[in-house]
């Protein structure tokens, strides 16, 4: 099971002050000479893409970088170049258009569902199944996200295929403010996304607590 990620606040803190202002981040692989980490949550799928056809290993980075990111868990969004250890970054967080952003955006909270990346994805199907919907994303310049057909599509594994499409189909209603998504960007080497679940705001811990507390006053009259 992969539990090295870093403290989901610590991170996103990070990350939404990358947000704001582009940041430099000098990343280097957790597990020298294997970006997937020790865990190696990775997959070989074939992939038929504008300016690609081969077999490749789709799965979750393990990546440690400095300004404030420690551990944490990345997948790829440039399948037209390839990673490198080490590289520098910069944060960016309007990489592609909007629709696309909004698309990563609702695949990341519909598949966590407000839990963290290391939480859910811990085995290679996930990982392989998360970076190929991922990649349909950002690469299919149709309509149709559909992992065996357009101009992206993958094909000797049937298993990723699957669940790949499966969370693409179960996108539509999902919401996109539950997580930060920043950007990793470098000239020349595969760019990288990475997320956080959004802190809830001091005012709504404040009003939680409020709750809490009418909640113990009623249980007091009643007794």
């Amino acid at each position: 099971m992969m539990k090295r990620i870093c403290t989901a606040a610590a991170l996103a803190a990070a990350l939404i002050g990358g947000a704001a202002s582009a940041a430099t981040v000098n990343t280097t692989y957790q597990v020298d000479g294997n970006p997937f980490g020790a865990d190696n949550l990775r997959q070989v799928v074939r992939v038929n893409s504008p300016g690609l056809t081969a077999n490749v290993y789709a799965g979750l980075f393990q990546m440690s970088g400095d300004n404030g990111f420690g551990d944490f868990a990345a997948f790829c969004v440039d399948l037209a170049e390839s990673l490198r250890d080490p590289v520098t970054y910069t944060t960016q967080p309007n990489l592609f258009e909007s629709s696309v952003q909004q698309n990563i955006a609702k695949l990341y909270n519909s598949v966590l569902g407000g839990r963290t990346v290391a939480e859910v994805i811990d085995t290679s199907l996930e990982a392989a199944s998360f970076q190929v919907a991922l990649w349909e994303i950002v690469t299919e310049t149709g309509t149709s996200l559909d992992v065996a057909e357009g101009a992206f599509r993958v094909s000797n594994n049937t298993g990723v295929a699957n669940l790949a499409q499966s969370y693409l189909d179960n996108i539509e209603n999902a919401v996109t403010d539950g997580y930060e998504v920043t950007y990793l960007y470098s000239d020349g080497y595969q760019d990288l996304a990475t997320v956080a679940p959004v802190p809830v705001p001091a005012a709504g811990l404040l009003l939680l607590s409020g709750f809490g507390g009418l909640a113990m006053l009623r249980r007091r009259k009643k007794t």
